[in-house]
C-alpha cells in the first residue's frame, strides 16, 4: 500500500513567508506573555529584545552562516533565547541533553568539531557540568564556551557578550533546502547518530502539528519534557511560540513540579511521556484540589515517546477527567509522523500519517498484507546521519524505514504493533513483544514491562519479560506468566522472566532495552505447563 502526501516547493531559494516561521516569533502584543518559567515570565516583546541580544553576541563572536552550534542546555527560557538567536544567525543548531554522560559528550563533540558551545550555571549539578571545568583537557582544541549565568573565569559569559552586542544586526537566514538541525538520536541501538534536518522539514512539522492540534494565540502549552528532544522542542517549543501561544516550561520536572505548574497556569495543552503521566495519575489521589485547579481549562493531553498503556490512559482520565491522546514520531522525521484527532475520543491507533509525507506498508514475508514495515518518503525525512562526524546522505526519492510494524485501520488511522527489529521469533510464530507487554501491563501489580528475545538453542528464540512492579507490591513470576498464558496465544507467554527495581530508561523515559541485564532472567515454571516448552501452540 502506498499514500501520496504532499508538500511545499523545496527549492534552494528563500520564501519569506515561511522563513518568517522559524527563528521569527508568532505575531502577538508586545506585552503578550510568550514564556513562563517557575516565577518568570517573559513577555513576546522581551524574548524577541533578548534573542535580538543573543544574535548579536553570536554573529560578533565571530559565528558565520552554516557554523555548528552547540546547545548543552536545560529546559529553560536560555535554551528558546539561543535556539532562535542561532537560527536568525543562520547557525547549525545540535542541541544536547546535560544529562549526558562524559563518554557520549566526548564522542559527539570530537566528531562534529562545533563551533561554539552554549552552557549554563543553572545545570552546574548535572553530569556534563564537570565535563566543562577548566581542568578538562579533553576539551582543548574543540571549541570555545559561552556560559549563560555565572561561570569561572576561564569561561565566557554569555550575558555579558549580549549586554554588549548591537541588537539591530540583520538575520541571515538558511534556505528551505539548507541544513539547520543536527538531532542525535537516543542511542537505544548503540551509539548515537547525528540525523541532519532540513528548515523545510522543521517548518513542514511545526504547521503540521499545530494545524491538527489546533494550537492558537489563545493556547498555553505546558512543556516538562527535555527541550534537546525532537518532542518538546517541535511540537511544544516552536508549536507555541510559532503561533503566538504562552510555552510554560518546567525545568527538572517531577510529578510535584509539574502538577504546581499545571496548577499555576492552567495549560490548554500539554505533552509528556506516559510515565510522567501515570505519575501525575498517582499524585492526584492526594493532592485533589491541584489537579482540579490544572484542568480547568485542559483541552489535551498528548503523549508519545514510548507506547501508553491502557492502564495509564485510564489512570489519567479517571484523575483529570481528560482523555489521553497519542502521537507517533521519529527523530529522523523532524518529530511527527502521526498525531490523533484531538478533538475525537482517543482510539486503539496513533492517528493519520502527516499529508507531508509519502508513505507505503511493506507486508512481512509471513504476516498479512495490511501489517507490515512503515516506510516513509518526503521534505520532512532527514538528509542522512552522521556518523564520526561525517554525513552519509540519503537520496531524496529513497524511501526511509522506519522499523516499525503497523497495520492502516479502515478510517486512515495507523496502529503500531512494534518494532521490526524487536520482533521474536519463537519456533517460527511472529511474537509482537508490545502485544505482551499489554498484557503484563493490564496486571494491577505491574508498573513497567519489557519483552525482548533470547537465544534458544532449540526454538530460535525464546519470550522474555523484565518487569518493575508497583512499589509495595509483590508477586511471583510464574503467576504472571499465567495471567498471560489466560489471555495470549501460548508460544506467547514469556518463559524467562526478571523482576527489577527499575527499568534502565533514557532521559525522555523509554525503557532501553538494550542495557537489560540478561543474566538476570530465570526460567519460569508455571502451574498451568502442560506440554513441552519447545514446541509451538497456536
Amino acid at each position: 500500500m502506498t499514500n501520496k502526501g504532499q508538500s511545499f516547493n523545496s527549492a534552494t531559494s528563500r520564501t519569506p513567508e515561511l522563513l518568517c516561521q522559524f527563528g521569527a516569533l508568532g505575531h502577538m502584543p508586545p506585552s503578550a506573555p510568550a514564556i513562563c518559567c517557575d516565577n518568570l515570565t517573559l513577555t513576546y516583546d522581551e524574548l524577541n529584545a533578548r534573542i535580538a541580544q543573543a544574535h548579536g553576541a553570536f554573529v560578533e563572536f565571530g559565528l558565520l552562516p552554516g557554523d555548528r552550534i552547540v546547545l548543552l542546555l536545560p529546559t529553560s527560557p536560555e535554551f528558546v533565547i539561543a535556539y532562535f538567536a542561532a537560527h536568525r544567525a543562520g547557525l547549525v543548531v545540535i542541541p544536547l541533553n546535560p544529562l549526558l554522560g562524559t563518554a557520549e559528550l566526548d564522542f559527539i563533540l570530537s566528531s562534529m568539531l562545533p563551533s561554539l558551545i552554549v552552557i549554563s550555571a543553572s545545570s552546574a549539578d548535572m553530569p556534563a557540568a564537570g565535563y566543562f571545568s577548566s581542568q578538562n583537557e579533553s576539551l582543548s582544541g574543540i571549541a570555545p564556551i559561552l556560559c549563560f549565568g555565572s561561570s569561572d573565569d576561564e569561561i565566557v559569559s554569555l550575558d555579558v557578550l549580549m549586554e554588549r552586542a548591537d541588537p539591530t544586526l540583520p538575520s541571515s537566514p538558511r534556505g528551505l533546502s539548507e541544513e539547520v538541525l543536527i538531532l542525535f538520536t537516543s542511542g537505544t541501538s548503540g551509539r548515537p547518530k547525528g540525523a541532519s534536518l532540513v528548515q523545510q522539514a522543521v517548518i513542514n512539522n511545526t504547521r503540521y502539528s499545530n494545524e491538527t492540534l489546533g494550537i492558537t494565540t489563545q493556547d498555553t502549552l505546558l512543556c516538562p519534557l527535555p527541550l534537546s528532544h525532537v518532542f518538546g522542542q517541535m511540537v511544544l517549543m516552536l508549536g507555541a511560540l510559532m503561533a503566538g501561544a504562552a510555552l510554560v516550561l518546567v525545568p527538572r520536572a517531577n510529578p510535584k513540579r509539574v502538577l504546581e505548574a499545571m496548577s499555576r497556569t492552567a495549560p490548554t495543552l500539554m505533552a509528556a511521556v506516559p510515565t510522567t503521566f501515570a505519575a501525575l495519575a498517582d499524585l492526584a489521589t492526594t493532592e485533589r484540589e491541584r489537579a482540579s485547579q490544572g484542568c480547568r481549562r485542559l483541552r489535551c493531553a498528548l503523549t508519545g515517546g514510548a507506547p501508553l498503556s491502557g492502564a495509564i490512559a485510564e489512570a489519567f482520565e479517571r484523575a483529570f477527567g481528560r482523555p489521553l491522546h497519542k502521537g507517533y514520531g521519529m527523530t529522523e522525521v523532524g518529530c511527527c509522523i502521526a498525531l490523533e484527532n484531538v478533538n475525537k475520543p482517543p482510539t486503539p491507533g496513533v492517528g493519520r500519517i502527516s499529508d507531508f509525507l509519502d508513505f507505503r506498508v511493506v507486508p512481512l514475508a509471513d504476516d498479512s498484507l495490511d501489517r507490515g514495515e512503515l516506510e516513509l518518503r518526503g521534505s520532512n525525512i532527514f538528509r542522512g546521519y552522521y556518523i564520526d562526524g561525517i554525513l552519509t546522505p540519503r537520496q531524496s526519492e529513497e524511501w526511509f524505514p522506519t522499523g516499525d510494524l503497523v497495520q492502516i485501520n479502515d478510517d486512515g488511522t495507523i496502529t503500531i504493533f512494534d518494532r521490526r527489529k524487536e520482533l521474536v521469533i519463537r519456533g517460527g510464530y511472529n511474537v509482537y513483544p508490545s502485544e505482551v507487554e499489554a498484557v503484563l501491563l493490564q496486571h494491577p501489580d505491574v508498573q513497567l514491562a519489557a519483552v525482548v528475545g533470547v537465544e534458544d538453542a532449540k526454538l530460535g528464540q525464546e519470550v522474555a519479560a523484565f518487569l518493575q512492579l508497583v512499589p509495595g507490591t509483590k508477586i511471583e513470576p510464574a503467576e504472571l506468566a499465567d495471567w498471560c498464558r489466560a489471555r495470549i496465544a501460548l508460544y506467547k507467554y514469556p518463559r524467562l522472566m526478571a523482576v527489577m527495581a527499575k527499568l534502565p530508561t533514557n532521559p525522555t523515559g523509554k525503557i532501553v532495552k538494550r542495557d537489560l541485564d540478561r543474566t538476570l532472567l530465570r526460567p519460569v515454571a508455571t502451574i498451568a505447563e502442560t506440554y513441552p516448552t519447545n514446541t509451538p501452540q497456536n
